[in-house]
This record gives structure tokens, C-alpha cells and sequence, in this order.
């Protein structure tokens, strides 16, 4: 008789466990019909076609940790041959931009394209746009199937946070990524006997990253720049740019030519407590500052990084 209670328990205890785990299954799967239900809603389609259409939608996911969404995108990115570029955060809003890479050969042209995705906390909204290139065509039902499922896919759990950390310990896209302004030039140099340098990569690949750049300056002493300098706090503006010294940036094996294009890092503060610091710097001095990649300008031979820059200490 004890056996036969025991076992009665035992049979309970099952059905509860199995129980617990279809509502679960059915629980996630009228979640993520809701999900797909609320992108398709928001999906719009906007733009003539013949110029490149422009595609938009998102979804509402409750409490919604905006690290872990970017991330978990990244992830899926890596996974389906996309380039994720730099995570940024402002306040309660974070963006990543990811890149479907250039496919163009000598007989098709079929060339990248950048994805935009924002992740707001204070509305649990993420969100992704993006815009095809002149030529380029796609059914409005392929691309809304395409964005809800990545969107879609982000989850609030630990499977999700374990994702989120597998892509940025892989990209490192969310961090302070430590250089000389040598080294970062370099990357933003064509070296002899390599592929052109791709504009569009290029300016994906760096918009919104940060590093902690250490290098020497570089300050003309040309009368005019001075005066403009000194204008600058005149003015009210109250703004300063300085470049630093990428000289040592090589193009080819034995050095760079004469007349050579070089990539450059150009810091900018608009800060008024440190105005006076980055104003006494001399030309040659050295200096390490924190900065966030605000605009790229590129071509093929070279890239200029603009930075908003602070001294951290």
C-alpha cells in the first residue's frame, strides 16, 4: 500500500512537471506569434523603388535590456553572414549598425547595404530600417519574413543573455578598445598590393565605436590655425580640433612616399572644463584620450576619423 502511494506521487509529480513545461512551450510560442503579429502591424514600406526602397519596423518586448537585445543581434548577424559594426549607448538608447556585405563581382553588381537597429528601454521598443541601394529590389514580404525574424528572435532570458555574451566577447563591440594613434591609422591606411579600401565598410565598420587613443599630437604653427583656435573660444563656440601625429603609418614596405594618403585621427572637444587642457597641448606632446567616432570620410587609398574626445583623468 505504501509503494502503491508513493508511486501515485511520483505519477502527480510527473504530470505537474510535463504539465508546467507545454504551458511554458505554448506560453513562448503565443509570445512569439504576438511578436511576429505586432512586426508585421509596424512594418512599413516607404520611397521609390527604383532609388532604393526604405523598410522600418519593430516590436515591443517587456523590460527590455538594450545590451543584451544589440547583442543578440550581433550574434544572430554573425551567424547569417552579416558584419556587425559598433554598438553606441545615450541614456536609455542604444544602436548598432550591421552590414550585409558587398556580393559585387565583374559581371553582377550586387552591393551592401547598412542595417540600423535602436533599442530603447524607456518604451521596451526595438527597432530596425534600412534602405536598399539604386537597382536593388526586394518583395515587401521577403523583407518583412527577413527584419521580424531577427527582431523576433531577441528573448529576455538567459538563453538570450548567453547569446548577447557570446557575440561581444567575440566582437568586443560594446567595450573601449585600447590604441595608438598609430596603430588606428594604420587600419585606416591601403597597404601596398591589398584591395581598395571600401567607403561604405569603412564608415560602417567605425561610426559610434570608442577607443582610448594614445599618440602624440599634431599642431600646425601656421598663423592661421592659431588665430582660428583662439577664434573658436572667442566666438563662444568653445570648441577645439587636434589632430594626432599618424606619420609613423606605413603604405608599403619600405615606408610611405612623398604625397602618400595616410589614415588620419582627428579629436574634437566641445567640453568647457577641459577646453584649457586640450588648448595648452604643444605640438609633439602626447596625450591619451577617450573618444567616440562621431564621422568617417574614406575613399579608396585612406580614411579620417573625427572623434568627440575627452581626457579621461
Amino acid at each position: 500500500m505504501h509503494f502503491a502511494v508513493a508511486r501515485h506521487r511520483d505519477k502527480n509529480r510527473f504530470v505537474a512537471i510535463f504539465t508546467g513545461l507545454l504551458l511554458g512551450f505554448l506560453l513562448l510560442g503565443v509570445k512569439t506569434a504576438c511578436a511576429q503579429n505586432e512586426c508585421a502591424a509596424n512594418f512599413k514600406v516607404s520611397g521609390d523603388p527604383r532609388n532604393g526602397a526604405t523598410y522600418l519596423t519593430y516590436v515591443t518586448i517587456p523590460q527590455l535590456d538594450i545590451h543584451s537585445a544589440l547583442g543578440q543581434i550581433e550574434k544572430t548577424a554573425l551567424d547569417s553572414g552579416l558584419a556587425p559594426g559598433a554598438e553606441s549607448y545615450e541614456g536609455d538608447e542604444g544602436t548598432l549598425t550591421v552590414v550585409r556585405k558587398d556580393k559585387s563581382s565583374l559581371l553582377h553588381q550586387n552591393k551592401g547595404f547598412p542595417i540600423l537597429i535602436k533599442a530603447n528601454k524607456s518604451n521596451n521598443r526595438l527597432a530596425m530600417a534600412l534602405q536598399l541601394n539604386q537597382g536593388q529590389v526586394s518583395t515587401a514580404e521577403d523583407m518583412q519574413t527577413f527584419m521580424c525574424g531577427i527582431l523576433t528572435s531577441v528573448k529576455m532570458d538567459s538563453a538570450g543573455a548567453a547569446s548577447a555574451a557570446a557575440a561581444h566577447s567575440q566582437t568586443h563591440s560594446d567595450e573601449i578598445t585600447n590604441i595608438t594613434a598609430t596603430e588606428l591609422g594604420q587600419k585606416l591606411t591601403k597597404r601596398a598590393f591589398t584591395r581598395n579600401l571600401n567607403p561604405q565598410d569603412i564608415e560602417n565598420q567605425y561610426t559610434g565605436r570608442v577607443f582610448r587613443i594614445d599618440g602624440q599630437v599634431s599642431i600646425s604653427s601656421a598663423i592661421g590655425e592659431a588665430l582660428a583656435r583662439s577664434q573658436s573660444i572667442q566666438n563662444g563656440t568653445n570648441s577645439i580640433q587636434i589632430a594626432f601625429n599618424t606619420s609613423k603609418v606605413k603604405t608599403g614596405l619600405l615606408g610611405t612616399p612623398a604625397g602618400a594618403q595616410t589614415g588620419q585621427v582627428i579629436c574634437r572637444s566641445t567640453d568647457p572644463k577641459q577646453l584649457n587642457r586640450f588648448m595648452a597641448l604643444r605640438n609633439g606632446d602626447y596625450a591619451t584620450v577617450i573618444g567616440k567616432v562621431v564621422q568617417v570620410t574614406a575613399d579608396q587609398f585612406a580614411a579620417t576619423l573625427y572623434l568627440d574626445c575627452h581626457f579621461e583623468k
